[in-house]
């Protein structure tokens, strides 16, 4: 089993406050500059220091959707985006690109 899988077994079976780190959460952590890194254990340990201990137990669940949903790879929806006004990534995109 690897660290993501550990990570959302402790998270989602045993309520421990971890964040599994996915291509999502990568993605959406380093485009806001909510949490940079280069490797996903970067990200891991950068979002909990920036992350809130009381939003920790659902905000990889939170991540994942917005890098599903809004923030995806390869044409974000940063019109949708309800933190485009503190998102770091300077390729916003528009409804009609």
């Amino acid at each position: 089993m690897g660290r993501k899988t550990a990570n959302v077994v402790l998270n989602v079976l045993w309520g421990e406050p971890t964040i599994a780190v996915d291509t999502h959460i990568f993605r959406v952590a380093n485009r806001t500059g909510l949490a940079k890194g280069k490797t996903p254990l970067a990200v891991e340990l950068a979002l909990e220091k920036a992350v809130p201990k009381q939003f920790v137990q659902h905000a990889h669940h939170w991540l994942i959707l917005h890098g599903r949903y809004i923030c995806k790879a390869r044409k974000p929806d940063c019109w949708r985006c309800i933190v485009a006004d503190l998102c770091a990534f300077r390729p916003k995109t528009k409804k009609d690109d």
